[in-house]
């Protein structure tokens, strides 16, 4: 009898710790919940190396002494907001080297990089006493595939080719024009401008405009485009695998171009309250 109850009690806390390890790794989330955990997805420039995009921008120095107290500044304005859990654009699979970088900086013995990694995601953390920064970036290498590479396959037929030159000189233009008046602001105005939703839209709808490459059965401008929304829903499904509690306040610091996506698949889930990050860019100014 003795026996059986025991056998009862170490299956109880198998099952237990069973649903544990699942429910950490797929989030504890309910869109029927009273309470629902809090995202906020701030769209940002990329600070340090920006790799490798058919349309670039400048970008100054936020080393310097003023862009490092804009920096500060707009560390402050965030940290209103009491996030939990500070979201970057880092490969997921490079968490760990991640986090062993980020204790050295804890620790005092790591000079933050250029990159918005490091200027607002590392100093946030620290600021709040944050033991974690999480990597949820997801990032799929079909694009080595010609299936997918509307670069290489408009190249080989004039009219697509003149198509997509055009389309990337407006897109350059448009994105020279938007830097010349991002040099002039501060951090915190720069990605106020970022975060406005008709600047979202704008930048977003021109995916849809590389559907037009493609000819007959060939959709290559459209499997990209699927590659670029199943790439940020990788990203999504990443941050819902971190989100263990109802009181959670995440904050996803990630490039610009991901915002609309990310923001639309979090409001359109039903899994978190969405929050603007402009309520907390603009407060007090």
């Amino acid at each position: 009898m003795k026996l059986r109850k025991n056998f009862l009690l170490l299956g109880f806390f198998f099952i237990f710790f069973s649903i544990f390890s699942v429910e950490a790794q797929i989030g504890i989330i309910d869109r029927d919940a009273k309470i629902k955990p809090t995202l906020v997805v701030l769209g940002t420039y990329h600070m340090g190396t920006a790799g490798k995009h058919l349309v670039n921008v400048k970008k100054d120095d936020v080393t310097t002494p003023e862009r490092q107290k804009q920096i500060i500044e707009l560390v402050e304005k965030l940290g209103k907001f009491k996030p939990t859990k500070i979201v970057v654009e880092i490969d997921i699979e490079k968490d760990t080297k991640t986090q062993e970088i980020y204790n050295e900086y804890l620790e005092g013995h790591y000079q933050l990089s250029k990159s918005e990694t490091n200027q607002i995601g590392f100093r946030l953390a620290k600021k709040l006493g944050h033991k974690k920064v999480y990597c949820v970036n997801g990032w799929d290498l079909v694009l080595d595939e010609d299936s997918y590479n509307f670069v290489k396959y408009a190249s080989k037929d004039a009219k697509l080719d003149s198509f997509l030159k055009g389309l990337i000189q407006k897109s350059q233009e448009r994105a020279d024009k938007e830097n010349e008046k991002l040099s002039t602001l501060s951090v915190t105005d720069q990605l106020i401008l970022l975060n406005q939703p008709d600047r979202m839209e704008k930048d977003h709808q021109v995916y849809f405009d590389l559907l037009r490459i493609g000819r007959n059965e060939e959709y290559v401008g459209a499997n990209y485009v699927s590659w670029w929304y199943s790439r940020n829903l990788m990203i999504f499904t990443n941050i819902i695998r971190i989100t263990d509690s109802s009181d959670d306040r995440i904050l996803v610091i990630y490039g610009a171009g991901h915002t609309q996506l990310l923001t639309q698949f979090a409001e359109e889930s039903g899994f978190y309250i969405v929050e603007n990050p402009l309520k907390y860019l603009e407060k007090n100014k």
